[in-house]
């Protein structure tokens, strides 16, 4: 009698569809970020050792604008180009270091977003490319104007002879390199419809610290840190375990 009950209830039970999951051992995405004082690109090379979890080197190349910088133009000047007051050098960070992703929401087989939390840091390299404007001078006599180009100086420029910006590399052998760390951390939103293919959207948040401090702009304090929000999209493809 028993051996018939459980036999009916085995019969009775609706398993549905089984699902399936894509296993994979490697991962590789390429970065096109967003954040609030400008942008960049990355690369990331990761693997997987379990379904849960992500190991990954990654490294980047972003620009960072000051909030406070200033447009301005010449009006008395023809073909004046626009530049910014006081702005001493443009800054750039590279990037490189070693990350760590947790899923935290499986995507269902049958499609929908798959949610990762995402860590990284490592090395950060600081730059800052000093600016050049075009100036004018006038001869002893003062009859006459000519005009130069000249690594911006507080003391000696203003908005009466700046022209407006040179050529933005004019002086890329004087650059300043500064070493530092970086952290980040966000959310990775992968909505790819496709096992082994990766369409995925990040949000987070990243910090920058080099030393010595960088002045970005003249009559202002050098900032001991650089704090940005950032959204990237990443795109790329996953390699199966027996790929």
């Amino acid at each position: 009698m028993l051996f018939l009950f459980f036999s009916n209830a085995l019969i009775s039970q609706d398993v549905g569809e089984p699902e399936k999951a894509a296993v994979t051992r490697s991962e590789w995405t390429i970065e096109l970020f967003l954040n609030t004082a400008g942008g960049g690109l990355g690369f990331q090379q990761g693997w997987t050792p379990d379904y849960y979890n992500k190991h990954f080197w990654e490294i980047n190349f972003s620009y960072n604008q000051n909030p406070k910088a200033v447009r301005t133009r010449n009006i008395y000047y023809e073909n004046a180009t626009p530049y910014s007051y006081g702005k001493l050098v443009d800054l750039f960070f590279f990037r490189a270091g070693y990350g760590y992703q947790r899923i935290l929401n499986h995507k269902p087989y049958w499609g929908g977003v798959q949610v990762r939390y995402t860590l990284s840091g490592g090395f950060s390299l600081g730059m800052g490319l000093p600016v050049y404007l075009e100036v004018v001078y006038y001869t002893p006599d003062g009859t006459s104007v000519y005009k130069v180009t000249e690594r911006y100086a507080p003391t000696i420029h203003n908005i009466d002879n700046i022209i407006g910006r040179a050529a933005f590399f004019e002086g890329i052998l004087e650059t300043q390199l500064r070493p530092g760390f970086y952290c980040k951390t966000g959310l990775n939103f992968d909505f790819s419809d496709k096992d082994m293919v990766i369409h995925a959207v990040e949000v987070g948040a990243t910090i920058d610290m080099v030393f010595p401090y960088i002045q970005q702009f003249a009559y202002r304090k050098a900032n001991p840190f650089y704090l940005c929000a950032y959204i990237s999209y990443h795109f790329g493809k996953k390699k199966g375990i027996y790929e």
